[in-house]
């Protein structure tokens, strides 16, 4: 809440800046000013951290959207090979016991495999519309961000008084809805984040619960394999 609080503030005072940069520009032109001292206002600084910011966001969304692949794509499947695999530890006892049973597992398998798709399809939908709105939002940041510090390098090389006072209230003006824009995309980045885990919960459940569904026939391989292990020892 206090970190919101101070960016929220940081905000307030880079918009203060701007509409000051305006006030006196157009204070100058009144009182028939050839030159007006312009407050310093870091630009570059202001384009910078709104990318670091949504670089930041970005990385946590996707990151968050890889730990949920792994719970429910990922643990599941590791769990099912976990009991695969102790039938295929008897198959050194009895290597016919365990071939005869060979295509059953194979069909509980491959079953697995078409419920895990069905189950992930939706969310692995909603997931890339998720990123194409987080990569929208880092677009508009970095590419407007772009616009800004292309007009400053612009408004910074004029040598004539008017022409760079004119072309700073238009800088002044174009990083005011900069700014506006900015934080509405950062916004979008956030929610994004924020709205993975529903999108996954569902999904969750299903795999999961074709996993438990897996688990329970490929035991009852595992037992037949043994006691044909036991008959024939």
């Amino acid at each position: 809440m206090k970190q919101s609080l101070i960016l929220r503030q940081l905000t307030l005072t880079e918009i203060m800046k701007v509409l000051t940069v305006i006030l006196l520009i157009c204070l100058a032109n009144v009182i028939g000013a050839n030159k007006v001292v312009l407050p310093k206002v870091n630009y570059e600084g202001i384009v910078d951290d709104f990318i670091k910011e949504a670089q930041e966001i970005t990385i946590k969304t996707a990151n968050a959207l890889e730990s949920q692949y792994k719970i429910i794509v990922v643990e599941p499947t590791n769990q099912v090979d976990a009991v695969v695999q102790n039938i295929e530890d008897r198959r050194e006892e009895s290597p016919k016991c365990v071939e005869v049973k060979d295509p059953e597992v194979q069909i509980v398998v491959d079953s697995l495999h078409d419920e895990i798709n069905v189950c992930g399809a939706i969310a692995v939908k909603t997931s890339a519309g998720i990123m194409n709105d987080v990569n929208a939002a880092t677009q508009q940041i970095v590419l407007d961000g772009y616009d800004v510090l292309k007009l400053y390098q612009k408004c910074k090389n004029y040598k004539n008084s008017v022409l760079k006072n004119s072309c700073y209230a238009k800088l002044s003006i174009k990083v005011t809805l900069y700014i506006k824009n900015s934080r509405r995309s950062i916004n979008t980045i956030k929610g994004a984040k924020h709205r993975v885990p529903a999108v996954f919960s569902e999904a969750d459940d299903c795999t999961h619960t074709a996993a438990d569904l897996a688990i329970v026939d490929l035991n009852a391989i595992h037992t037949d394999v043994v006691s044909c292990i036991n008959e024939n020892n």
